[in-house]
């Protein structure tokens, strides 16, 4: 597909070409070999899943006949991910519970896991905007964008992803997780991983900043 078949694909689509942004964004950093980034690695993925449970999970669920099966369906693959994120992240910190472990092996369920996810995931935004006027799917988009920003930074399977909870832990896992960053001197999802912008529609220039490409 040619970059001006993409557009016009995503032209009437913003919250998938905004997902598409960062899908793209951690396949530069896949399969990583070195600590710092491996960390994007998973800043970038943890903070897509969490803005995801913010944002586009709970609007699915609002739908009017949602496809609950796809749902459900992402919402375990999405968990299944954090679960090898964090897998990840102890080899990273030398935990001993992953002594046993190869960080390689986890590497490669990563990108299975990762597979079954955005197959599951590009679905249900198809089928998401194919259900909303185009005033809600680019409101849904700039939501997204915005969680984004203040998304956790490291994977929290633990967590409650939906309800009051969910937006507290939301909000304090996001607060805490950039701290601990900035401490740890850790590449999270700030300077290197800038949020996507909207996506251009002919004769509109494009406002904001996108995602770095190194």
């Amino acid at each position: 597909m040619t970059a001006n078949q993409l557009q016009r694909d995503t032209a009437d689509r913003p919250l998938a070409a905004c997902i598409g942004a960062t899908q793209g964004a951690v396949l530069m950093v896949q399969d990583a070999r070195e600590p710092m980034t491996a960390y994007k690695e998973i800043a970038r993925l943890s903070g897509h899943l969490a803005a995801m449970c913010r944002t586009v999970y709970p609007r699915a669920d609002g739908q009017p006949g949602a496809d609950g099966q796809l749902r459900a369906a992402c919402l375990s693959r999405a968990r299944q991910v954090q679960w090898v994120l964090r897998l990840l992240q102890c080899h990273l910190s030398g935990e001993a519970t992953v002594v046993r472990r190869s960080a390689a092996d986890d590497q490669t369920l990563l990108a299975q896991c990762l597979g079954d996810y955005w197959s599951a995931e590009r679905a249900l935004v198809a089928w998401l905007e194919g259900q909303l006027a185009a005033e809600a799917r680019e409101e849904l988009a700039r939501k997204y964008r915005r969680a984004l920003t203040r998304a956790p930074t490291r994977p929290h399977p633990r967590c409650p992803r939906a309800g009051p909870l969910g937006g507290v832990a939301f909000w304090l896992h996001g607060r805490w997780d950039r701290f601990l960053d900035t401490v740890d001197s850790r590449p999270g999802v700030g300077r290197d991983f800038l949020v996507p912008p909207p996506p251009r529609y002919p004769g509109v220039p494009a406002q904001g900043r996108g995602i770095p490409q190194a």
